[in-house]
């Protein structure tokens, strides 16, 4: 049995481009209905890879809240929002100043 050589998946920057350069292919329409579909199949799993790196790029992301007792930083883990409609209704669920407080909405 062969050994397979995977190549690791590229960088986000590299993904991101290569997204970059199919999506000008796509639109230039010069490329055939065979191709096209490959490059559109390519970009796909692209995206996908993108956005797996986002979502563990912003597990590991902390967010500073304070200070310990000892002085060091107090490191907490950021709380991710999974989803648009998610971030809509937290802000629709904040408290809004009392009208009469001269602060503006």
């Amino acid at each position: 049995m062969p050994a397979t050589t995977e190549s690791p998946p590229p960088r986000f920057e590299q993904a991101l481009a290569e997204l970059d350069a199919i999506l000008r292919e796509l639109e230039d329409g010069t490329t055939s209905l065979e191709d096209s579909l490959a490059r559109y199949e390519r970009g796909v799993g692209l995206l996908r890879q993108c956005y797996a790196q986002l979502r563990d790029a912003e597990q590991k992301v902390k967010v500073l809240a304070g200070l310990t007792d000892e002085g060091g930083p107090d490191l907490r883990p950021f709380d991710h929002v999974a989803s648009i409609e998610t971030a809509k209704a937290a802000v629709r669920k904040s408290p809004k100043p009392p009208r009469d407080s001269g602060i503006p909405e």
